[in-house]
C-alpha cells in the first residue's frame, strides 16, 4: 500500500479494488445473481457476515485481502480484511451523493485520515498523492466537416453526396491528467479560501483519448439503417394506394370553398409527373396522390439519376459525383461502377430516403423510374450509365438487369433501324456490332414460322432431294472445308443467331433446372432441350446455308476435334458416333431455316417486359438491391478522408474492399458478416473524425513553436487510444500547445467542484476549465490503535466529481500490542 506505483491506474478492465486500494491479489465474496430471493447483501446482515470473515482470516492466517460486496451491485460497495504478521488491515468503503463542505478540499480529507488513525501529532508524516482530470469535450471544438446542413442548403450541394462525421457531440472526450506525485500533504494549501493545486503548475501531465462507445457516425449509421429496411414486405403500388386513400380522406374534410376554388384552378390533385416521363402517364394507372416530393426537387433528382435526358441538359446542373479508386480495389465487390445508372439510383434512394419522408418518398420515387425506364424501352432510346452490351455477372442484380434492358433497346433499334435521338454517345457501335449478326433475324412485324407444303412429308429426306433447295442464310465459303457427299462444293458459314444474354439470376435458375432431375426421363429430356435451343438453331442455319450437308459436314466445322483423321481414314470421335447423342438427335430434329426464318433466341420484348417486371419489387427488395452500391459510396466517401488524413486506422483499405466482395459473393446474405463490417467502419470513422476535429482544435496554437511536434502528439493520441505521458508538464512546449487549447476561454465546464471559486486567489493569466474528477491518495506509517503499538501502514483514496465522493480507506492495526 505504500508503493505508487499503482496509484491511479487507467486500465478500464482493472476491478476497482485495485484502483482504489492497489491491490493485486484479493478475493471477493458474493451474493448469486441467479438467487432471486436475496440477491445482494443487506447491511443489517453485513455485519454478521463481516465477522465471520474476520474470524476465518484470523484462523486461516490467509494474507491476502478478502472482500464482501454488500447492497446494489452497480453502487460497488465492499468491506474486507486482512492479516499479515500480526497486524490486521480493514478495508472500508463510503459513497455519498452529496458532498459534505470539509471533503471538498485536501485539508479537510486529511483532518478525517489523521482522525481515523488517531494521529493529533502534526510532526507526523503523511505523503499525497493527487490527480485532477480535465476534460474537453468535442462540443466545444468546431468540427471541420461539409457544409452545414439546414432546410434552405441547396439541394444539389448534397444530392449524390455520402454524410461523413459524427452525430452526435459527445462522440469523444479528451482527459489531461495533471498529477502531483508523492508530495507531502501538509506543505500543499488547499482550502476553500486558497488552493496550491493548480493544474499549470502540475509537475507531471498525461492525456489520453476516450471514445463514448455508443456514439454513431453518420456512413456507419447510414448503411445500418438503409440495410434495415431490406426486411419490409409491403410492395411499391401499397405505399401509392396508401397516400391516394389519405388524399381522398382530406378531400372529404375540406370545405365547400375550399372545393369550389379547385374547380375554378389548376386542380391541385393532378398527380406529379416527371417531365421525363410525362409522355407514358396516359398509359398507365394515375394515382392522385399528396406527393411527398415536391415537382422542383423530383425534377432535379430525376435530372440527377438520368444525366443524358432533356430535363437535364435543360437545368444544366452539377452533381457530386464519385469516383473509381485508381488501383481497382473493388474488383471483386459486386455493386457496379460508380458512373453507372444504378450507382447513381441508390444514392437518390438514400436521399430521398433521408430527406423526403422515409419509405413513402422511395416508392414515390421508384415508381418514377420505373415509368421513365418503360418510356425509354418503348421509344428505343438507350440509358446513360449502363455500360457493357451482356449483363455482367461480376456486377450486382440491378446493374445486371439495367444491362439486359439496354440489350433490349439495342435490339429494338436494330430491328427497326433507328438509333434514338437522346442516345448516349457510343450508341451507333453498339447497334453496328448487333446490325452485322442479327440483320438475319427475323424482325417484329415479321411471322415466326411459315406454312410448309402438304406434300413435304411425304418426301423422302435424302441428298437429292435436298440438293434442289436454294441456299439462304451464307456468311461465307469456308476456306478448306468441303461437303463429304460433294466434294466439289464448299461448306459454307451460316449466319448464325448470337447467344441469348442472360442475367446472375436466369443463369441460376437455368443451371438449377439442367441438374434438378438428373436421374429421370422427363428431366434428361427437358436438359436436353434446354442444352441444345442454340445447337438446333446453329444446325439449322447451316443445313439452310449448306443443303446436301450431312451431320459430319455439321462436326467439322462445329466442332473441329470431334473429327478425327487417322492414315487416310476420318470418322467421329467416339463420343459423337454413339447412338442417341444429343447432337444427333438435335440434328435429326433441326430444318433447314435461315436465321430469317427461325424463332429468335433472344425475344427483346419479352426480356425488356421481364426486365420491368423485375423493376416493380417489393419496397424491401428496393432497399436490398441497392445497398451493395451505398455500401460502396460509404467505402468511398471513407477512403477519400484517408487520403486526406495523415492517421493510422485500424483497418486499411483492402480489409474493407474484401469485406464488401465476401458480403456479396454468396446468395445468402450474412448478417454477421454485415455487422463486423459496420463494425470495422465505424472504428475507422470514429478514429478519422477524431482526429479531423483535434486538428482543427491544434489551429488554436498554431503560433507557438514546435507545432509540429503537437499535432504528432495529437496523432499518437487517436492512433494508440493509451494514455501518452506530456514531457515536462506544462512548462515544455508540448505542455505550452495542451495549455492554449485547454483555456478556460475555450471551454466552459460549468461550476467548480471544489467550492466556491470566487473567493480563491486571483486566477492567472491562462487558466484551466474545473477539473471534473479530483483524486487523492493519503498514505503513512504510524502505530496504530495505541501509541506503544508497533507502527502499520494506513492509506485512503478519495474521488471527488460533481456528482458525489467516494472514500476507500485501508487502517491497519497492531494485534500483537493493541
Amino acid at each position: 500500500m505504500l508503493s505508487t506505483e499503482n496509484d491511479f491506474p487507467l486500465s478500464a478492465t482493472l476491478h476497482p479494488l485495485a484502483r482504489w486500494f492497489g491491490l493485486a491479489d484479493f478475493v471477493v465474496m458474493t451474493s448469486s445473481p441467479f438467487n432471486k430471493i436475496d440477491y445482494k447483501v443487506s447491511e443489517d446482515r453485513l455485519k454478521i457476515l463481516h465477522s465471520s470473515i474476520v474470524m476465518a482470516v484470523s484462523n486461516t492466517k490467509c494474507p491476502i485481502p478478502m472482500f464482501l460486496q454488500f447492497d446494489e451491485p452497480l453502487r460497488q460497495m465492499f468491506v474486507g480484511v486482512s492479516e499479515v504478521s500480526g497486524f490486521r488491515t480493514l478495508y472500508e468503503i463510503i459513497d455519498l451523493q452529496k458532498i459534505p463542505e470539509r471533503l471538498q478540499t485536501l485539508s479537510g480529507l486529511l483532518e478525517i485520515f489523521k482522525g481515523k488513525i488517531g494521529v493529533e501529532d502534526s510532526t507526523q508524516l503523511i505523503k499525497a498523492s493527487i490527480q485532477f482530470t480535465i476534460d474537453l469535450l468535442p462540443d466545444t471544438i468546431e468540427f471541420e466537416d461539409t457544409p452545414e446542413e439546414n432546410e434552405d442548403s441547396s439541394l444539389t450541394l448534397k444530392l449524390g453526396s455520402i454524410p461523413f462525421g459524427p452525430e452526435e457531440f459527445n462522440s469523444f472526450v479528451i482527459h489531461l491528467f495533471t498529477s502531483w506525485p508523492n508530495a507531502n500533504a501538509d506543505a500543499i494549501e488547499d482550502t476553500l479560501l486558497h488552493s496550491d493545486l493548480e493544474p499549470l503548475q502540475a509537475p507531471k501531465w498525461a492525456a489520453q483519448l476516450v471514445f463514448e462507445e455508443n456514439a454513431t457516425y453518420k456512413i456507419a449509421e447510414t448503411i445500418k439503417t438503409f440495410a434495415k429496411q431490406t426486411h419490409r414486405r409491403e410492395s411499391i403500388h401499397s405505399f401509392l394506394e396508401y397516400l391516394e386513400k389519405e388524399q381522398l380522406r382530406k378531400e372529404e374534410k375540406e370545405q365547400a370553398a375550399e372545393v369550389l376554388e379547385r374547380l375554378t384552378a389548376a386542380s391541385p390533385r393532378d398527380h406529379l409527373r416527371s417531365r421525363l416521363s410525362k409522355a407514358i402517364y396516359s398509359r398507365l394507372p394515375k394515382y392522385h396522390l399528396p406527393v411527398p416530393i415536391d415537382a422542383e426537387n423530383l425534377n432535379d433528382i430525376l435530372a440527377y439519376i438520368f444525366p443524358d435526358s432533356d430535363l437535364a441538359k435543360e437545368m444544366g446542373k452539377s452533381y457530386l459525383t464519385f469516383t473509381e479508386p485508381p488501383d481497382n480495389i473493388f474488383k471483386g465487390a459486386k455493386a457496379a461502377p460508380c458512373d453507372s445508372l444504378a450507382f447513381r439510383l441508390a444514392l437518390a434512394v438514400f436521399f430521398v430516403y433521408e430527406r423526403f419522408g422515409g419509405v413513402l418518398a422511395v416508392a414515390y420515387l421508384w415508381q418514377e423510374v420505373i415509368l421513365e425506364l418503360r418510356y425509354r424501352w418503348e421509344n428505343g432510346l438507350l440509358i446513360a450509365g449502363v455500360d457493357g452490351d451482356m449483363p455482367n455477372h461480376g456486377t450486382c442484380l440491378l446493374h445486371q438487369k439495367l444491362q439486359m434492358l439496354k440489350c433490349c433497346i439495342i435490339k429494338r433499334q436494330a430491328g427497326s433501324g433507328s438509333t434514338g435521338e437522346a442516345s448516349p454517345q457510343g450508341m451507333q457501335s453498339s447497334s453496328s456490332m448487333y446490325m452485322d449478326t442479327q440483320s438475319d433475324v427475323m424482325t417484329d412485324d415479321e411471322d415466326e414460322f411459315f406454312d410448309c407444303e402438304t406434300d413435304d412429308e411425304d418426301k423422302p429426306r435424302n441428298s437429292t432431294h435436298i440438293a434442289v433447295l436454294k441456299p439462304e442464310g451464307r456468311k461465307e465459303a469456308h476456306p478448306t472445308l468441303r461437303l463429304l457427299h460433294n466434294p466439289e462444293v464448299s461448306i459454307f458459314i451460316p449466319v448464325t443467331q448470337e447467344p441469348a444474354p442472360m442475367t446472375e439470376d436466369v443463369a441460376r435458375e437455368h443451371l438449377e433446372k439442367l441438374v434438378a432431375t438428373e436421374e429421370e426421363a422427363e428431366g434428361k429430356a427437358n436438359r436436353i432441350r434446354l442444352q441444345s435451343v442454340a445447337l438446333v438453331s446453329d444446325m439449322s442455319a447451316f443445313k439452310a446455308a449448306n443443303p446436301g450437308c450431312v451431320f459430319e459436314d455439321f462436326v467439322r466445322w462445329h466442332s473441329p476435334r470431334d473429327w478425327e483423321e487417322e492414315s487416310g481414314t476420318s470418322r467421329l470421335s467416339e463420343r459423337m458416333s454413339q447412338a442417341g447423342t444429343a447432337w444427333k438427335d438435335a440434328w435429326e430434329a433441326a430444318e433447314g431455316k435461315s436465321v430469317r426464318r427461325q424463332k429468335r433466341l433472344f425475344d427483346e420484348r419479352v426480356e425488356a417486359e421481364n426486365v420491368l417486371s423485375f423493376m416493380d419489387m417489393l419496397i424491401g427488395e428496393v432497399f436490398r438491391h441497392t445497398l451493395p452500391m451505398l455500401m460502396k459510396a460509404g467505402l468511398i466517401r471513407l477512403f477519400e478522408e484517408m487520403d486526406s488524413l495523415e492517421v493510422t486506422v485500424q483497418h486499411d483499405k483492402r480489409t474493407l474492399a474484401k469485406m464488401l466482395s465476401r458480403l456479396f459473393s454468396e446468395q445468402l446474405f450474412s448478417w454477421t458478416d454485415f455487422e463486423n463490417f459496420i463494425t470495422s467502419l465505424r472504428s475507422n470513422e470514429q478514429a478519422l473524425c477524431a482526429y479531423k476535429s483535434m486538428r482543427r482544435l491544434s489551429a488554436k496554437s498554431a503560433a507557438l513553436p514546435e507545432h509540429q511536434t503537437f499535432t504528432n502528439f495529437l496523432r499518437q493520441l487517436v492512433e494508440d487510444r493509451q494514455l501518452r505521458a506530456v514531457p515536462g508538464g506544462a512548462r515544455s512546449p508540448l505542455g505550452q500547445h495542451i495549455a492554449v487549447c485547454f483555456d478556460q476561454g475555450n471551454q466552459s465546464r460549468g461550476g467548480s467542484s471544489s467550492g466556491n471559486v470566487s473567493l480563491r486567489a486571483q486566477p492567472p493569466k491562462r487558466r484551466l476549465p474545473s477539473p471534473a474528477v479530483r483524486q487523492f491518495i493519503l498514505r503513512t506509517v504510524a502505530p496504530r490503535p495505541y501509541l506503544f503499538s508497533r507502527p502499520s501502514i494506513h492509506r485512503m483514496f478519495a474521488s471527488l466529481s460533481e456528482r458525489d465522493i467516494r472514500i476507500a480507506g485501508a487502517f491497519s492495526e497492531d494485534l500483537l500490542y493493541g
